[in-house]
């Protein structure tokens, strides 16, 4: 992403239904960033870099770049061959004990499944479950009150921290985690695929997951709390080569994963968590764009994004009742 796209605190969608959720998290909840100075040199090209080589205009912060490394799951996509109720998936049909009602929205419109973790099937991630299935659900409904799921609500006087916060009521979407898994399909209620052309996704994938370590994002909140700077400040150092130098950090700290849990967040435009940039708020689900052929598959609009955080403290006590729902895209 070149650098003039971070220093854009006014981006927004281009989907037109995002207006009052854009105005929020793209506008309000993002920091004062200066506005380019008129007359600036050209941007000029380095020699790219690949994945995991560090930019050598960047040697200085090696040191802290390798300590900000985080613990992460990729999710690997694959078609959806004999999968079971208990499975990991992303999309299908939802695991649903007896007993337990059916997810909806305020409308009565049942909830769609976007992914589902049995995290038995899981390797370990330090702080997340070990045990258990953890599912995500958004709303395909027509209603006017949300998008994908997402609503978010204004508040006069404006208090981006409060408006923040509001994308942790659960109204269109839900986040609910089953202490144990039942793998007795005789005490499952039969449950399907709830399609709707509202939603950003469709199809289903069985899964796989990898243990992988990853360095600060450029889009991470994060990142100025380990560099000291916000990155269009610490960039702005190189001149007319921090386009460059920003553009060779993402490929150097980036490999490209449709799906993970953990490590750290990727957003399109601006991470939503700079309206509380003291909290302790971890990636719990990440989804970018993308697929596999014959199975889920997803378009959040243009290169757009969607995920799912969660405090630190509540990860902790595996309460999933405040999770913090965005998504956005250029």
């Amino acid at each position: 992403m070149p650098l003039s796209d971070l220093n854009d605190s006014h981006a927004m969608p281009r989907r037109a239904g995002l207006l009052l959720v854009a105005a929020l998290l793209l506008t309000a909840c993002s920091p004062e960033k200066p506005a380019p100075a008129r007359g600036a040199p050209a941007q000029q090209k380095l020699p790219p870099v690949v994945y995991g080589q560090l930019p050598p205009e960047l040697a200085r912060y090696a040191e802290a770049i390798e300590r900000s490394r985080l613990p992460y799951i990729h999710v690997g996509l694959h078609k959806p061959d004999k999968l079971a109720p208990w499975n990991s998936s992303l999309g299908g049909a939802a695991y649903l004990p007896k007993g337990q009602p059916y997810p909806a929205g305020p409308d009565g419109v049942p909830l769609t499944l976007l992914a589902q973790f049995n995290f038995a099937e899981m390797p370990a991630l330090e702080g997340y479950p070990t045990r258990g299935m953890l599912q995500f659900y958004i709303s395909g409904s027509e209603s006017k009150e949300h998008f994908y799921g997402v609503s978010g609500e204004s508040t006069k006087p404006y208090n981006a921290e409060r408006e923040f916060l509001s994308l942790t009521r659960q109204r269109w979407y839900r986040v609910l985690y089953h202490p144990t898994v039942v793998q007795d399909r005789k005490k499952l209620q039969a449950t399907k695929v709830i399609a709707s052309d509202n939603l950003p996704m469709a199809g289903t994938s069985a899964l796989t997951f990898e243990i992988r370590t990853e360095p600060v994002s450029v889009q991470d909140y994060r990142f100025e709390r380990i560099l000291g700077q916000p990155p269009w400040e610490l960039f702005k150092q190189f001149g007319a080569r921090q386009d460059a130098v920003s553009e060779n950090y993402e490929t150097f700290s980036q490999k490209y994963t449709i799906a993970k849990l953990g490590g750290y967040s990727n957003p399109t435009q601006t991470d939503v968590r700079t309206a509380q940039p003291g909290g302790d708020w971890l990636v719990l689900f990440e989804l970018q764009g993308g697929g596999v052929k014959g199975g889920f598959y997803s378009e959040w609009g243009d290169t757009g994004m969607a995920v799912f955080y969660i405090r630190r403290t509540d990860l902790a006590r595996r309460d999933f009742s405040q999770v913090v729902y965005s998504w956005d895209n250029l």
